[in-house]
């Protein structure tokens, strides 16, 4: 008992009234002390949340910044299969040009060569 307490005497209907106001009460603060440990549980799920929501974001950021990176090699490897390919093109198209032409520049040669011996002889 403390010393503000004063003690009455009281019927015992009264007594119980009083006890269960008492009990109701405590009841109701340690309710509500529940509600707010709760609401405190609640906003720390809540940060826990949002940080995992940002690492998973940071991991699928390096997810995604490797692949633009193996894409991009891809890309010069492209690049670089494309030009080798062009000039391969470029020097079988000059082959089959002088393989096309080349009897008539042969032709054309010879006839020049010859039209110059023919002037040197006579």
């Amino acid at each position: 008992m403390s010393a503000d307490e004063i003690i009455t005497p009281v019927s015992k209907p009264e007594a119980i009234s009083m006890a269960e106001i008492h009990a109701l009460r405590g009841l109701t603060d340690a309710v509500s002390g529940l509600g707010r440990q709760v609401e405190a549980m609640g906003l720390k799920v809540d940060d826990v949340r949002e940080r995992v929501i940002k690492i998973e974001a940071r991991e699928y950021e390096r997810q995604i910044e490797g692949q633009n990176e193996k894409l991009n090699a891809a890309f010069k490897r492209i690049d670089l299969l494309e030009s080798a390919r062009d000039r391969q093109d470029g020097a079988l198209g000059v082959g089959a040009w002088v393989t096309k032409y080349a009897p008539w520049l042969m032709a054309i040669v010879v006839s020049g060569l010859a039209a110059v011996g023919i002037r040197g002889q006579g």
